[in-house]
């Protein structure tokens, strides 16, 4: 059943409460069941199960990879999944929605785990039950650490009831959830990818310029580990602005104009103006903050 309490937002069996403050002790009673079983699938599966939320399992075009859930059919996923998740590529969403459509879903709510596409996929569905929950987190395999899960935040988008659905496993998860809207989904997830996947990028050519200094790529990448960690930190605990270093932050221009000539032309020479400039217009917006 699902407890009424809170809004109604959240899946439980029972709660009580101690002294002045509100505790809940959740049972969640919810299946779920999953798409593909990559990465995300396989982690957010994880995750899910050490919460005590049972997992139908997988099916998957992947069996193989799938060690620790039950491998199932489509038609056998969708009559025992309450919630049902799609965590195949992009690419594949549609078609695994087109498969599990022609299947009995009254009652069942089906989300896709995409970080630009909305719900809005989900061609021909009810609106209410269909949704996308996104964890902002770069799952590197198929078991990130139940940890790093904890700690994500979600994004979800998509009908009222599907919405609801997902915001009660979450709060029983104790994840933060944010709900955006659908025509958001795009620049929310390129904003993801500058945190992301660019940061992944930029170490790599701080690597090239290292290793065209005489550094090997082993030397080069071990000595840029501290440097990028206590960055993080910094950032972690006080925030970006607070937390810049270099010349750019302190104006130092014939600085940076030596490391354009040392850098030369080409993309590197763009991609070093390019985020000198973000730098700069940080270091404006401070100082128009403080006149």
């Amino acid at each position: 059943m699902w407890y009424n309490h809170c809004n109604g937002q959240y899946p439980c069996e029972l709660y009580r409460t101690m002294s002045r403050r509100f505790v809940a002790e959740v049972v969640i009673i919810v299946k779920i069941g999953f798409i593909g079983a990559g990465k995300c699938g396989l982690s957010l599966a994880h995750y899910f199960r050490s919460e005590g939320i049972t997992v139908t399992g997988f099916s998957s075009r992947h069996a193989r990879s799938i060690k620790d859930f039950n491998v199932l059919t489509y038609k056998d996923l969708v009559n025992g999944s309450d919630v049902i998740f799609i965590t195949t590529a992009d690419i594949g969403i549609a078609a695994a929605w087109e498969r599990i459509s022609a299947y009995d879903l009254s009652g069942k709510i089906i989300c896709h785990c995409s970080g630009s596409l909305p719900s809005g996929v989900f061609s021909g569905a009810d609106p209410d039950k269909v949704c996308s929950v996104h964890p902002m987190l770069a799952f590197s395999s198929g078991n990130t650490s139940i940890e790093a899960v904890s700690n994500a935040y979600f994004t979800v988008e998509g009908g009222k009831g599907a919405v609801e659905r997902v915001k009660g496993i979450l709060a029983h998860c104790k994840n933060n959830v944010i709900e955006i809207k659908a025509e958001d989904k795009p620049l929310y997830h390129a904003a993801a990818c500058f945190a992301s996947n660019f940061v992944v990028s930029v170490c790599e050519t701080a690597e090239r310029l290292l290793m065209t200094c005489g550094f090997d790529r082993r030397d080069a990448h071990k000595a840029l580990v501290p440097l990028m960690l206590a960055n993080m930190k910094n950032i972690a605990n006080r925030g970006t602005r607070d937390a810049l270093t270099g010349p750019a932050s302190r104006g130092d221009f014939d600085t940076l104009n030596v490391h354009l000539a040392a850098i030369g032309d080409g993309d590197t020479r763009e991609m070093y103006k390019l985020l000198t400039a973000v730098i700069l217009d940080m270091k404006s917006d401070e100082r128009q903050e403080n006149i």
